[in-house]
């Protein structure tokens, strides 16, 4: 259990060697930038949204029920509360949002550091090969937002529980968000082994501490604000394919 959540979360620092003195730093400037914008974007199109309509239904109150200060109170308050919803949203989703925004660069960085360190390479390239891998990838992202989902729900009810509620849900969502990154970085290194989406998501469920601790590092590194948004994802990418190529040999493939 703690051996393979440590790999996984031991190969960020070959994912930096990659990055820092192999030139792969080249490869995450476009997507790192893409990651970066997600908050701003996200966070700002949410709150927006929400201050407007929340400032509309204050005018509606304001003119049927409540005199016009104390809507407006409300109206602030309300704001705030969307405010902080919205940027916990964010944080929930940008994983999988991010993933699926990353699709185009994914393999292409993956099948990169895969070459780099264990000297693998993937299949050749062909447009048909690109379409299915933007597809996949994809795929991927949004069945495994859909799950994760369904069990940040079944966290939320856990939260109910008096005492204890609180901690299990904090530790519970800790948990499904590093394994989904995690399964999820790791599944490029599957399907250039030609696994289908059913199997890959069977292999991280067999390899799920490993899949974890390379979810971990990304979680970790999401709290660095601006520069963790830029690297997290790349980094992830880069640490599940030096690590998750050893799930598959039962970590005998690890040559630094």
């Amino acid at each position: 259990m703690i051996k393979p959540f440590m790999q996984g979360l031991r190969a960020y620092k070959h994912a930096h060697h990659l990055v820092w003195k192999e030139g792969m730093w080249k490869h995450l400037i476009v997507p790192g930038l893409l990651s970066m914008l997600y908050f701003p974007l996200f966070v700002g199109g949410l709150f927006g949204g929400a201050f407007f309509s929340v400032q509309e239904l204050s005018t509606y109150i304001s003119e049927k029920w409540l005199p016009n200060e104390v809507a407006n109170g409300v109206a602030w308050g309300l704001s705030i509360i969307v405010g902080l919803l919205a940027i916990y949203l964010a944080f929930l989703l940008y994983r999988s949002v991010v993933m699926i925004i990353y699709a185009p660069f994914i393999g292409v960085i993956s099948e990169t550091a895969e070459e780099k360190f264990h000297g693998t390479k993937g299949p050749g390239f062909s447009i048909g090969g690109l379409i299915y891998d933007l597809y996949r990838s994809s795929m991927v992202s949004i069945i495994m937002l859909v799950i994760s989902l369904m069990l940040t729900v079944v966290c939320w009810l856990l939260w109910l529980l008096p005492i204890v509620g609180a901690a299990i849900y904090f530790m519970g969502m800790l948990v499904v968000q590093a394994f989904f990154a995690g399964a999820g970085f790791m599944d490029p290194v599957l399907e250039r082994r030609r696994l289908g989406i059913r199997a890959s998501l069977s292999h991280s469920n067999r390899h799920k501490w490993h899949a974890m601790g390379n979810g971990a590092g990304f979680v970790l590194m999401m709290f660095i604000p601006i520069v963790g948004w830029f690297l997290a994802p790349s980094y992830g990418i880069i640490a599940a394919a030096v690590s998750g190529v050893d799930t598959l040999y039962d970590g005998k493939t690890l040559r630094r």
